[in-house]
This record gives C-alpha cells, structure tokens and sequence, in this order.
C-alpha cells in the first residue's frame, strides 16, 4: 500500500544499519542523512511485522534549479586555455580548448541564425562522436534551438521517420547520411548542412552574428529523444532546459568529478546518459571529455593511454568485456598465474570492503600502468552492472559508480557514491528526486515511481504512445521492477513490459535467467522470451572459446550448460528448448536486447521448412565459386546442404549443423572427389563457407593440398602395457572392484553369456558421470576388464606426463573432439587385434542423467568389424553418486544391466538414419534406453 498520511522526516537520524524486521508498529528505522524515507508494514505474525521501504527522497533544489546554460557557456569563457574536449585518433590526441568551443560554437550559431534557424525550432542532428558534433550541439542550444540528436547508424528510412516526425526543418549531418537522405521526398523543404560545411566558416573566423547564448526559461524545450525502441515503435519526449540542468547541478553537487579530471566517453552522444553524465557535466565542472577513436577494446585502451584520462563512463558490456579480458590474460599464464590472480583479488576485495583500504592501485599495478595509470573512477549506466563485477573492479583497485535513470528523467535519477555505496543496489535518489515502489507485494517489489525536476511531462503524439506514464498523484511510473531496503537503496529487478507472465501466474524476468543460463563460458549471448506458453531462448554460442577448449559439437555444449543451470532453478524458470544463431542478437546502441524482435528471430531459427534462398554473392564471391575448383565444392555444398540456408557467410556448424563426425564424412568426400584433404587444423579455422571454399581454391592454385591430419593416430596409446604397467592394471583393477562392489554396493545383471578371449566386443552404455568406466570395469569379469580399452577426453586425462602415464596403465587412449577421426582409428586397431572397447556413444556426460543422442561415430568404429559382439549396458545411480557438477563423490548404490549380445548386421536391420553409422547408432540407443528402463523397475 502507499502511505497517505504525510511521511515521518527522519533525516536528522544519524545513519545505522537497519533490520528489515520490527517487533512493533511504532518504530520507524531511519534514514541516510538528507533523505526521507515513507514505510509500509506486512503482517508476519501477532508479534512480528516486517517493514518495506516503499519511498525515498532527497532534499534538493526542486524546480529553482541553481544552475543553467547561461552558466555552462559563461565556464567556457571564463578558462578559454584548459582544455575542453580532446580526440584521440591514429596520429595523437587533437585538443579544442574551451575558448575556442565557445567561439566555434558562437559563429556556427550565428551561420546557423543567418539560415533561419531560431529558437525553438526542431533542427536534427546526425553524425558520429566527434569534436565537431560537439560544437555543432553547443551551436543549437546557443541560438535556444530544440535538438533532435539521431542515432547515427539509423538507417536513411528510421532517420527519414525522425525527422519528419520531429517537423525539423534543418538538419546538420555528415555528408554520409545527407547524401542518403537527398530525395526523400517526406524531406521535401528540409534544409541539410554538412557538419563540416559548417565548421568550416566557423573555424574561418566568421563574425559571431546571433551566437549570443540565447536565455531561454526553465520549461523550454532543449532536447527532443526519440527512445531506442526496445520493446517496440520508438517513443518519442522533450526534455526542458529545467530537466537536463537539475540533473547536471546534482551531479556537480556529488563533488565526485573535479577540474582536472579527464573524462573518457566511448559511447553514442545522442543518447542522453552520455549526453549529460558523460559530456555535460564533466565540461561544466571545468574537466575535460575524452573522445575515441572508436568505441572498440584497442581504441578505448588507446585513448586511455595517449590521455591520462581519470574517469569512464561507460555501460554495464564495456565493463563484463573489461573483466572478461583480464580474466583470459590471466588464465593465458597458467594454473600459477590464475592461483596468484585469484588470491590478490580476494586480499585486495577484503582490504577495500573492511578497512576502505584501496591496495588494487598497488598489487594491479602493471594493469593500471596499461590503463594510462590515473584511470580512478568508472561510471556505469544504461543497464544493470552485475555485482560481482563492480565487486572485482573495487578489488582492482578503481571506484565503480552505479546509478538508475531513463532518458525520461534527464539520465541519472539514483547513484551510488563514494564511500556510500551498497554493492548491488542502484544508489539513493539524487538531490531533488524521490522514489517509491508502487503498491508493493509481500516481499517490498513492485513498479518503481519517480518525481522530482529532472523527470519529463509526457510522450509526443500521446495516441501513439499507449497509456499516460504518470499516476493518478503525479508520479512518473517507469515501467521498472524494484525495492527499496531500509535505508533508502534502490535494487531493480526487472521490467514490467519485459516481464513474462506463464501459466499458473508465474512472473519471470528474462533478464534474470540470462545471467544464470549464460554463465557457461560456452554461451556468447542468450534471450530468453516466451513461445507458445513456455520459456525457451535464442542461442549465440562462442565458437573460438568452444573450439580453443576441444569443445567442436556446439549444440552439445550448449545444451550441457543449459541442463546444468536448470538444475539450480525453479521448475518455472527452466527453459523448455533453444535456438542457436549464429549472428548477433538485436541490441540497442546501449547493450539492451530489442527484445520485440526476439520472436521472429525464434521462429526463423527453429523452422522446419526449407529456408530461403541466400542473398545474392557479390562480385568477390562470384569470382571464387566460378573458379573450376570452387564451382565444384560449391555443388558439393549445395547437393548436401542446399535446404539449410546454405550461403557463402553460413556458419557450417550453426547454420548447416556439420558437427566434427561430419566433418570427418564431408572430408572424406572432398578427398574422394577433389583430391583434397581437410585437416582438423584446417576446420578449426574455418568460420564461414567462404573460408571452406577459399581454402580448397588457394590450395588448387598455389599446387598444394591443404594439410593433411598431422600424423597417423599414435598407436603408443594402445600399444599393449609393459610387464610392471600390466601388474600395475591388475592391482589398480581389484582395488577399483573392491571399492565398487563394496562402498557403492554394485550391482550387476546379465542377459547373455560374455564373449570368448579371442573375440572382440564392445561395451557400449550411456554417459552420465565420470564413475561410469571405473563402474563398468568392475562389472565385467576380471578377464574380459583387462582386454577393455577406453576412450579419455584428451584436455582431463592427458594434460600432464603423470596423467599420460596412468593412463597408459588403465589401457585409456585419447580422444579429442577436434580430431575425431584419429580417436576412431584407434578404436578401429584395438577392434582388429580382438580386444575389447568400451564406448560412450553420447561423448558428454548427461547433465540431467537422462539419455542423451548416441553419435554415428560408434557406427564408424564398427565399420570393418561386423564381427565384433556389441554388448549394450544400462547404468543407473552413478548420476546421483558423481552429476558432472559434482567435484566428489556421493554414497550411493549402482546398478548396471548388460544386455544381450548382438552383431552388426542385427543393429543395421533395427536402427533408422540416413547412413549405417547413423543406423547403429539409433540402435544401441534403443537398446541402452530399454536396459535403463528394465533396470528402474
């Protein structure tokens, strides 16, 4: 509920920590100094209530706001040498001083006044980061001109639509977009000025004309926003002269950012967040703003380096791409680098959180040295910061500042300070502003409700904006989820609009389950978002991460990680089923999901029809496929996977669903047909079809064959053990059964008699943990255990010289994913000298214990030796001992049924599939899955 009576000022408390909980009606905790704070009660008991925070403002200068535009330019004059904004390109840092932003932006405003333009006219603005955009910005709001600033990767129609829209009747753009946007005919009467064109009689030294600051009153028009449309049809709002100044004199009123500081600002300047917190505020305080190249790693490093730049603004994936980087530099040193790495980060994060202590400047030093060595502050907005990496980049040693605001309130509205800040929260409300939860739930959430001098009016065309932003009293309703706990702090959970609401009243917020489901190094993105009633998600996997792991079946790997984050949740947030894409997911300039696109891309990506035709090739392409080798593997291509969407920028794994035993297939064609051999070297650096088809013609042209695999398999693997390794199989097998049969209580049933000494065989059983070899091996007869050889996932058991040798001793080979054909033809050799194999068809232990798809690579194995017995196996309880979660094992009971001998032949006749391989398979899963079964009862 909301209070109706007047709130209790409990400002002049002094600030304590504060229980959530309050033994009677009467106590009210207190607040921060300089806040307010209203309060609701929930009934837990006849003896205990729990108290919510449902409201919270700060004093501040209300609509008589202290600081103005006159002010700003009046700042410019006043120190004309220091400078205001610096560009860092190839060559070096570009200084404009602020005298001559002030006199540059005087005469185009005058150039500008010559032409019509007066105050409150609507005049667009298009272009990139540049100190010219600056100026021409400043030039418009001197002449008391409204700013449509525009994205500048709008397209020619979402930009056409804007302005139109907008009613400018002039436009300063980059001659890119003027030459795009000439002959639109919604444009007609439209006056379009290069930036450049204007800066050039600017820089001349044109008389200042009409460059006078116009004085204009606090509820003019300064800006018009139109939203990034993450949810639909962008809206559009204006934000007075008196909302953008509020906003800019409680920044400067924080004292977070002095004169001498250096602002580094990599993000789009239409968007307002950056507007006002990262080129507004820091010129009026007297700093400078630090302008990149572009906003990309190496740039931002760049001008950190070249400027000495103090603080960062920046949005939440600048920074997870900043401590993603750390991380992979460290792990590139070693087990020792990532230990030392580690045990720093916990030191340093326990000096900062207990004693204010800031060792990260001293023990990242180097890190810091590469940042320029007086980056101090990073400011992050536009998004939620996780946690956990304001937390780490505490711990390395720089001040990270997070906040809460909309385009609609003039950017930030709630900030973490300096000292004050709770780690996960979003702050208390800047000064002016106040926030309360409307009608919260039990727990304290519900939509988050802003007023104060920073907050807009209204939409524009209010028909097309759905229904007014503001409550019945006035407060601006956000479309935002949160709480506020006892002392004021706002913490966001999620968006109204974004929440999805399944049967049975479950409310789920996507980007909640994001963060868990994406935790898995496997996944490069992921959207969650509802189909047909239930959650599923689209899918970008990390393709070099998986590759650079021996991780090439990518759906696998995917699912994996998604089975073991659905283990950790509710039943109503685990996804029902994905889509992998290959192309990045719709994201504003800010980082957030257009998640009104999410839907379509859904369905396009899990489509069981044909898909459509590729774009047409452009010359480039045409000239590969028309050369004589290219013109082949092209058909080669089409005739296999013409209905799968094939084009020259498919994915082959994503797109065309070639996983590494297909590889092997499709390599073996190449060398049949074209003489041409594949290596997995050469797969591994194949991105795209163009790659593959460049590939074979750069091999034709220049006389060689791609390279061939590096080496036969090395037979040393499965060479049969020396007299003092055999001895020690032997006793290493006993103590393995003793252990099995005695700890664990195997159990163990068999249908049909075992195999004879000199008859090969296969064990063939399902995968759920990294007990089952040592399970199986105890099942078996000592002397049908001692002919089995296994197949070990190369990256955990040959890492080492101890690993290899041990695993010499336990007859286990290696098997790497990224070379599947050697791990078959090694399998293959211990087939053909009659001894036995034991096989795991699904490769990857199941992350739910439930059955997973049975490779063809069994079937391949089998191919030569269709006398071998095929024993198939169902192990049950190994998955409760040891889940692939599990670092150690559990007490538990196991129980394995074999089933039947069967040969090849039977297999082929049983099983479904486009090939052989794929036949048996099919089969050995039919079986396995009935032995499981028979086994459960």
């Amino acid at each position: 509920m909301r209070p109706s009576a007047p709130a209790t000022n409990v400002s002049a408390s002094r600030p304590t920590r504060i229980s959530s909980h309050a033994r009677t009606r009467s106590r009210t905790p207190p607040a921060p100094p300089g806040w307010t704070c209203w309060w609701t009660s929930t009934a837990r008991s006849k003896t205990r209530v729990r108290r919510w925070c449902i409201a919270a403002s700060r004093a501040g200068p209300g609509s008589d706001v202290a600081w103005s535009f006159d002010d700003f330019f009046a700042t410019l004059a006043r120190t004309p040498e220091r400078p205001a904004v610096l560009s860092v390109g190839e060559g070096g840092a570009t200084t404009l001083k602020a005298g001559d932003l002030d006199a540059i932006s005087a005469r185009i405003a005058g150039s500008l006044s010559a032409t019509g333009v007066a105050a409150g006219d609507p005049v667009a603005l298009l272009g990139p980061n540049t100190a010219e955009w600056v100026t021409c910005w400043l030039a418009l709001t001197r002449l008391g001109a409204v700013v449509v600033a525009l994205d500048d990767l709008s397209s020619a129609e979402e930009a056409a639509v804007a302005i139109a829209d907008a009613g400018a009747r002039h436009v300063l753009a980059s001659d890119a977009h003027i030459a795009a946007l000439r002959g639109d005919s919604r444009l007609d009467g439209v006056t379009m000025t290069a930036i450049a064109d204007t800066l050039a009689p600017a820089k001349a030294g044109s008389p200042r004309g009409n460059g006078v600051p116009v004085h204009r009153p606090a509820d003019a028009a300064a800006v018009m926003v139109y939203t990034s449309g993450t949810t639909g049809v962008p809206k559009s709002f204006v934000l007075t002269c008196a909302n953008i100044t509020a906003n800019i004199t409680a920044l400067i009123d924080e004292g977070i950012l002095k004169s001498h500081d250096k602002v580094l600002l990599p993000l789009p300047l239409h968007h307002v967040y950056p507007l006002v917190v990262g080129l507004l505020t820091p010129l009026a305080t007297g700093a400078t703003v630090v302008l990149p190249q572009a906003a990309t790693g190496p740039e931002i490093v760049r001008a950190l380096a070249a400027t000495g730049t103090t603080a960062m603004v920046g949005v939440p994936r600048l920074y997870s791409a900043l401590v993603d980087g750390l991380d992979a530099r460290v792990r590139a040193g070693g087990r020792l680098a990532v230990a030392a790495s580690a045990m720093l980060l916990a030191v340093s994060g326990w000096l900062r959180r207990n004693l204010g202590i800031n060792a990260g400047r001293v023990l990242f030093a180097p890190l810091h040295r590469r940042l320029g060595g007086a980056l101090r502050i990073m400011v992050s907005g536009g998004a939620r910061l996780e946690p956990q990496i304001v937390a780490r980049l505490d711990a390395l040693g720089f001040e990270t500042l997070t906040g809460y605001g909309l385009a609609e309130t003039a950017s930030l509205f709630t900030g973490n300070r300096p000292g004050r800040k709770r780690i996960g929260s979003e702050g208390l409300p800047l000064a002016g502003g106040q926030v309360r939860i409307g009608t919260p739930d039990a727990e304290g959430a519900g939509e988050i409700e802003l007023k104060g001098p920073s907050v807009f009016s209204g939409y524009r065309n209010a028909s097309t904006a759905g229904a007014s932003p503001f409550s019945d009293d006035g407060w601006f309703r956000t479309g935002d989820v949160g709480t506020l706990d006892a002392d004021g702090y706002l913490y966001v959970t999620g968006r109204v609009k974004e929440m999805i609401v399944l049967g049975g009243g479950k409310n789920v917020f996507p980007e909640e389950l994001e963060k868990r489901y994406g935790a898995d190094p496997a996944i490069a993105e992921i959207a969650v978002l509802e189909h047909g009633g239930k959650l599923v998600a689209l899918v970008r996997p990390d393709i070099p991460a998986l590759k650079a792991a021996a991780r090439a079946r990518l759906r696998d790997a995917v699912r994996v990680a998604i089975e073991q984050a659905r283990g950790t949740l509710p039943s109503y947030q685990r996804l029902a089923g994905f889509a992998l894409v290959s192309a990045p997911l719709p994201r504003t300039r800010l980082g957030k999901y257009r998640r009104f696109q999410l839907p379509e891309l859904y369905e396009q990506a899990t489509s069981s029809a044909e898909r459509p035709a590729a774009a047409p090739m452009d010359e480039a392409d045409r000239r590969l496929v028309a050369d004589p080798v290219g013109r082949e593997v092209w058909a080669l291509l089409q005739a296999r996977y013409g209905t799968r969407g094939l084009a020259m920028d498919a994915s082959p794994e994503l797109d065309l669903g070639i996983d590494s035993l297909e590889w092997v297939t499709l390599a073996l064609e190449f060398e049949s047909r074209l003489g041409l051999n594949i290596s997995s070297d050469d797969v591994a650096r194949i991105v795209t079809v163009r790659d593959l088809v460049r590939l074979a013609v750069d091999a034709a042209q220049s006389g060689t064959a791609p390279k061939t695999e590096s080496a036969a398999p090395d037979e040393r693997f499965i060479a049969p053990p020396g007299p003092f390794a055999h001895l020690c199989g032997i006793l290493i097998g006993g103590l393995n059964r003793l252990i099995a049969r005695g700890v664990f209580r195997l159990r163990v049933e068999a249908e049909g008699p075992w195999p004879g000494p000199d008859r090969p065989f296969v064990i063939v059983a399902n995968h759920t943990s990294d007990l089952d070899a040592l399970f199986l091996s105890a099942a078996l007869p000592p002397r049908l255990s001692r002919r089995v050889w296994w197949g070990g996932e190369v990256t955990r058991l040959f890492g080492s010289a101890a690993a290899r040798a041990l695993s010499r001793t336990v007859q286990i080979f290696p098997v790497d994913e990224r070379h599947p054909r050697a791990a078959i033809d090694l399998a293959r050799k211990v087939l053909a000298r009659g001894d036995g194999l034991g096989w795991f068809p699904e490769s990857w232990r199941s992350a739910t214990g439930e059955l997973q798809e049975f490779l063809p690579g069994i079937g391949m194995v089998m191919e030569g030796s269709e006398d071998a017995a095929v024993i198939p196996a169902g192990i049950l309880g190994a998955f409760e001992i040891m889940p692939r979660t599990a670092r150690w094992p559990r007490l538990g009971k196991v129980r394995i049924r074999f089933g039947p001998q069967v040969r090849v032949a039977e297999l082929l006749a049983e099983g479904t599939g486009g090939t052989d391989a794929e036949r048996v398979a099919d089969a050995l899963r039919r079986r396995v899955a009935t032995l499981i079964a028979d086994a459960s009862r």
